[in-house]
C-alpha cells in the first residue's frame, strides 16, 4: 500500500543574537514570521492532508515548527536525530565573524570539508543518513500519510535518493525548497514513486513579506 511522504522545511530562523549574525550551520529558533509560517503549515495539513505521524529534526527551528504544526494538528511530534541538518562541528556555535575569522575559505565557497572543519560531515554522510531514515519511516508506515519537518539539504537529498541517485552522481538533480514549504510524494512499495507537488508555498500567499 502506498505511503504518502510530506517533506516540508522549517519556518524562518533567527539570524541574529544581540550584535552577532549567524549563518545556516548555526542552531537557532524560529524568528516571529517563522512561528507565522509554522502555523499556517499546520493550518494547510489540518485542511489537505490526514497527516498520521509528524517527524522533526532535533534542532531548535525544527522543533519549534513541528511543536506549532502538532498543536494544530493535535499530534506529538516525534525527534528523528537523521532528519538534522548537515553537520557542522565547530560551526554550530559560531558567529558570522568568528567564521571569517578561523575558517575564512568556507565563506568563500569552500564545503565543510574543505574548510578542514573538525566535527562536521560530508554530503554523502547526509545523503546516506537522511535516504535510510526516510525510507525506514515509510516503511513502517503503509497506508499512511506523515510529515516529516527537517531542512534545505536533507529534504533535497531525500528527493534524489528517491529517484535513485547518489551522491556521487555528478548528474543529479537539485531542487528549489524555499523556507516553509511542502513537497509531496506518494511512494509504493517496488513501485515508482508519485511527485505530487514539490515546494509547495501556497499557504503563504496572505503571509505579508
Amino acid at each position: 500500500m502506498p505511503t504518502d511522504l510530506i517533506l516540508i522545511c522549517h519556518g524562518q530562523a533567527k539570524r541574529r543574537d544581540g550584535e552577532n549574525h549567524y549563518g545556516w550551520w548555526a542552531d537557532m529558533p524560529l524568528s516571529h514570521r517563522g512561528k507565522q509560517q509554522a502555523m499556517l503549515i499546520g493550518e494547510r495539513l489540518r485542511n489537505d492532508f490526514d497527516i498520521h505521524s509528524l517527524y522533526t529534526s532535533p534542532q531548535k527551528c525544527t522543533r519549534q515548527t513541528a511543536e506549532w504544526i502538532g498543536d494544530v494538528l493535535r499530534i506529538v511530534p516525534e525527534i528523528e536525530d537523521d532528519l538534522r541538518e548537515l553537520e557542522s562541528g565547530d560551526l554550530a556555535t559560531l558567529s558570522n565573524e568568528e567564521v571569517r575569522k578561523y575558517y575564512p575559505g568556507f565563506l568563500s565557497g569552500e564545503s565543510l570539508e574543505e574548510a578542514r572543519v573538525p566535527g562536521s560531515e560530508t554530503y554523502a554522510d547526509l545523503h546516506t543518513r537522511v535516504a535510510n531514515a526516510v525510507s525506514q519511516l515509510v516503511n513502517k508506515s503503509p497506508d499512511q500519510q506523515i510529515a516529516c519537518i527537517t531542512h534545505v539539504r536533507p529534504i533535497v537529498a531525500c528527493l534524489q535518493a528517491i529517484m535513485g541517485y547518489t551522491p556521487e552522481d555528478e548528474h543529479k538533480p537539485q531542487f528549489a525548497c524555499h523556507t516553509a514549504a511542502i513537497h509531496h510524494l506518494q511512494l509504493n512499495p517496488g513501485g515508482e514513486p508519485t511527485f505530487i507537488s514539490l515546494n509547495d508555498i501556497a499557504h503563504l500567499a496572505d503571509l505579508p513579506r
